[in-house]
């Protein structure tokens, strides 16, 4: 990991007291940047009413110490519709809820701002229904923040034309918790548009460890992909996509064409 700022290196000691095991610890150091981040894209006014779409207990322990905002948090497992998990001396009440299929159990309106970060690439059914039910329960004027793996990203380009996956994340789980579909900057902007969100902030970056089973070639191509990104000004080839949405009505097309064959699911 690079030399850390004083504010970092705070982070990184709140993320590391909420780990419970070293699958976890491995975790958050792939995501620090990430989660830095996202953190840099939350809203400093407040306090406002949150929504975590997809909680992981570290991060939800960083957004509850260096944030203003109330959140409520949401996770999908087997079990109770709620449930309280106690780390490190603080607890988090859990909502249990299928993002897919499940209407969310907040009034319309609730929030003024929702973070979905790494759920949609996980989402193998009906985004839309997460995407309608966010729009739903945040007011008018309130915010998205939403990041999720670029599949049109440098390190894509790489290894399909080294004949591989463009991928960041393709293995099968034997918890089923893999990504079911990687998504482009201009879908995820599509996907805002159709969803009755105005997207104020999109921006990709390289926030993952490069991927060092790829072995040299991998190395090279990918180092020649971005001096050439860099010498032709393309933008939007980070690893992941980071957009700030506000909503602005309701939702547009539930099911678009461009990302549902309705036809074929008869």
């Amino acid at each position: 990991m690079t030399t850390l700022t004083q504010d970092e290196k705070k982070f990184w000691n709140i993320l590391l007291s909420f780990v419970q095991d070293e699958k976890a610890e491995a975790y958050i150091q792939n995501h620090f940047q990430r989660y830095l981040k996202t953190i840099e894209l939350i809203p400093v006014r407040g306090p406002l009413a949150a929504l975590d779409v997809g909680t992981f207990i570290p991060f939800a322990a960083l957004l509850q110490k260096t944030t203003p905002h109330r959140y409520k948090w949401h996770d999908h497992w087997e079990g109770d519709l709620q449930r309280d998990i106690s780390v490190n001396g603080e607890t988090f009440h859990l909502f249990n809820f299928d993002v897919e299929r499940d209407t969310f159990p907040f009034e319309d309106g609730s929030f003024d701002l929702v973070l979905c970060n790494e759920v949609i690439e996980h989402l193998g059914i009906d985004p839309f229904h997460m995407l309608s039910e966010i729009n739903r329960v945040l007011r008018r004027g309130g915010q998205l923040i939403l990041s999720t793996p670029n599949i049109a990203s440098t390190r894509g380009a790489a290894k399909m034309l080294l004949g591989y996956s463009p991928y960041l994340y393709a293995s099968f789980t034997l918890n089923g918790n893999r990504h079911n579909r990687e998504y482009c900057l201009s879908e995820i902007m599509n996907m805002m548009d159709q969803s009755g969100f105005k997207v104020d902030r999109s921006e990709t970056g390289d926030v993952y460890f490069k991927d060092e089973k790829m072995g040299p070639r991998f190395r090279l191509l990918t180092w020649i992909l971005d001096a050439l990104r860099t010498i032709l000004g393309s933008r939007y080839r980070g690893d992941t996509i980071f957009v700030v949405a506000r909503k602005t009505g309701a939702m547009a097309t539930r099911y678009p064409p461009q990302f549902y064959d309705i036809e074929g699911s008869r």
